[in-house]
């Protein structure tokens, strides 16, 4: 189901070299690693049905650790198991009454370092291809400092699940398409789930208000490049926008769908300066669930 009166502006982190669509990185997940770090029920559940729905799609394994007790506790689900049961069971046992407290994410920095080498062992343990983290783990510092400890130094994939709870009902996506290091991993991301929750995907490129004709050229080729490699045209459109304030018009119009897919910031200090405000503005404010999709 499309949801209807949906006018989206996306942001363009970068111009694509030339004239051809860079929609760079791909999701061929096998392993997926889901680690219990939110203390909250509903966070917890978007991040395992989100890795739920990645893993059904994709035939691939799941591996689900509470990595914040001292006791081994984990689950393996392979994608081909995860039917309605399965995922309940799945959810049922990641929000148990065994789930991450306050207290064990609010300990420091000395903490989050051992936690997150502890994951690290994990991806390399496991030989993960793709890690589904929660968008809120802790205090703000804790937080940016687990997610980017991750995805400094995993060699892996990772997807952060953020935004409005509510992952349950996707009708629709919004997906953001951007030349970069992350598009084509999160146009994989964006069609895997619609085609898992039979879903209407939305591809948007934003350009600015004066931009020369050729570049516009080259916007509307790379969505439409991007609907192509999601190969579900009945249910995809595309869009080339304006916007001067992209983060203020990806929050508004994020409301009008179940899910909404962003690349996390572009490599380097001045590109993370200027890309990284806006990605995390739309994950801290977005009136969607919002997946920040970044490629190993």
């Amino acid at each position: 189901m499309r949801l209807a009166s949906a006018s989206p502006v996306l942001i363009e982190a970068g111009d694509s070299p030339g004239d051809a669509p860079h929609l760079a990185g791909r999701f061929d997940a096998r392993r997926l690693l889901v680690p219990l770090l939110s203390a909250g029920v509903p966070a917890t559940s978007d991040q395992v049905r989100v890795a739920a729905s990645l893993a059904r799609a994709s035939g691939a394994t799941l591996y689900a650790v509470d990595p914040t007790t001292a006791v081994d506790r984990s689950t393996t689900v392979h994608g081909a198991d995860l039917a309605t049961d399965g995922e309940r069971d799945l959810l049922d046992w990641a929000v148990g009454n065994d789930t991450p407290s306050a207290s064990h994410t609010e300990m420091g920095l000395l903490y989050t370092h051992r936690l997150a080498n502890g994951l690290l062992r994990s991806v390399d343990r496991h030989d993960i291809d793709t890690i589904v983290l929660p968008g809120t783990v802790g205090s703000g510092l804790l937080n940016r400092g687990l997610a980017e400890r991750l995805a400094l130094h995993a060699d892996c994939d990772v997807i952060t699940v953020s935004g409005e709870c509510g992952y349950e009902r996707v009708p629709s996506i919004l997906l953001a398409v951007a030349g970069g290091p992350h598009s084509g991993l999160a146009t994989d991301v964006a069609g895997r789930i619609a085609a898992d929750c039979d879903a209407w995907v939305d591809v948007f490129h934003v350009v600015d208000e004066d931009a020369p004709p050729d570049r516009r050229r080259r916007a509307e080729t790379q969505v439409a490049a991007a609907a192509r490699r999601i190969g579900r045209p009945d249910s995809t459109s595309t869009r080339v926008a304006e916007a001067k304030i992209a983060a203020e018009a990806i929050i508004t119009q994020s409301g009008y769908y179940g899910l909404t897919v962003v690349g996390a910031p572009t490599t380097g200090r001045l590109r993370r300066f200027l890309a990284g405000s806006t990605n995390r503005t739309v994950r801290d404010n977005a009136r969607s669930v919002v997946l920040s999709v970044r490629a190993d």
